[in-house]
């Protein structure tokens, strides 16, 4: 009997420590949803997660990019920066809707999967889907309307390469400026402003400014950048336009130029952009040594120099600057770089600064 009164005892004991680490009877509540029996995590991961290699290769091919190597992330300690130079940075401008109050993170992270993609939301094929999909509305000063880029999925690439407007701004043919800032200009990102050719610096000269951009496409800068790419060094998720293969001469990847230039071969279409570039190159050059001469641009710091100019100086550098941060050296719109190359020259010769013969 002493043997079963214990035993009674310690189940009982046991019973209430039970009862008392679970702690009191929650509110009633409604039912949660059923699950789906006998399907586990895998069904979904799988969708994307798989033996094709997408991911692998798509993260692979950013590795080797400059979103993913540059030192976008590490300088962007401002406000005004971390919408384009962080991940965290843009999703936050992203899920606002606004630049204003945005968090600068203790750890910036590159532009990387998540930025750009719906990475483990439903954990399907959407997914994939873009962070900032729809048209991009620019902040251009030209004829005082803002423009608009719609061009499939290059509209996420616009949100942040696009230009800064310049305000306030000279006008053309009006009266002295001054420069307060050295960095003064559209900043690094002008691409869809060059390609749509719309600025606000269109001074007249000695070309006439083009009406439509042979290299414009439906899909925008996808079409070259994300073209069939060369292994991890150009195209695809690198996005990059150039490979040195086997540790050879710089090499275009033409696999983009291609899709519309259809009768040309590859070495006809480096060809031509070589030729093009070279031209451009020269056009710069040219431009650059007349604004020294003047004494607006310092080509040892690649900045402006701060003083009251003419406006058309102003202007000139203005332009010379957009070039140089578009990057493409004029093959993002041929015919309209090179008539605010010519017509910025034609301008800085009015003042007396004519260029360098050679």
């Amino acid at each position: 009997m002493k043997i079963t009164l214990k035993f009674l005892t310690s189940i009982t004991v046991a019973g209430f420590l039970v009862a008392s680490c679970e702690g009191p009877r929650g509110l009633p509540g409604e039912n949660g949803t059923n699950g789906q029996n006998g399907v586990d995590a895998t069904a979904n991961c799988i969708l994307c997660h798989n033996n094709d290699a997408v991911v692998e290769t798509h993260l692979a091919q950013w590795q080797e990019s400059v979103h993913a190597k540059g030192e976008n992330a590490a300088y962007a300690d401002r406000t005004g920066c971390v919408q384009c130079h962080t991940s965290q940075g843009f999703l936050q401008y992203v899920a606002t809707g606004s630049t204003d109050n945005l968090t600068v993170p203790t750890d910036p992270q590159q532009i990387n999967c998540y930025t750009c993609h719906n990475i483990h939301k439903t954990f399907t094929v959407a997914d994939w889907a873009l962070t900032k999909p729809g048209a991009q509305v620019l902040n251009v000063q030209y004829a005082g309307a803002d423009v608009t880029w719609d061009k499939g999925a290059s509209n996420q690439c616009v949100a942040c390469h696009q230009a800064f407007p310049v305000s306030p701004a000279p006008v053309i043919n009006g009266v002295d400026f001054a420069i307060t800032n050295t960095r003064i200009g559209t900043h690094h990102g002008p691409q869809s402003n060059i390609i749509l050719g719309k600025t606000a610096f269109e001074m007249s000269g000695t070309t006439a400014y083009p009406t439509a951009n042979p290299h414009s496409s439906s899909e925008g800068c996808v079409t070259c950048h994300m073209a069939k790419p060369y292994g991890y060094m150009a195209g695809g998720h690198q996005m990059g336009m150039t490979y040195s293969a086997h540790g050879g001469p710089e090499t275009v990847l033409t696999t983009g130029c291609l899709t519309c230039h259809t009768t040309a071969s590859a070495s006809t279409m480096t060809a031509s952009l070589t030729a093009l570039q070279e031209e451009v190159a020269g056009k710069l050059e040219d431009l650059a040594s007349q604004l020294t001469d003047y004494g607006v641009y310092s080509p040892s710091t690649g900045l402006a120099i701060t003083g009251t100019y003419k406006a058309n100086a102003v202007l000139a550098y203005l332009n010379y600057n957009m070039i140089e941060e578009d990057r493409s050296e004029g093959a993002h719109n041929p015919g309209y770089i090179k008539a605010l190359l010519d017509n910025s020259i034609a301008a800085m010769t009015a003042l007396g600064f004519p260029p360098p013969v050679k």
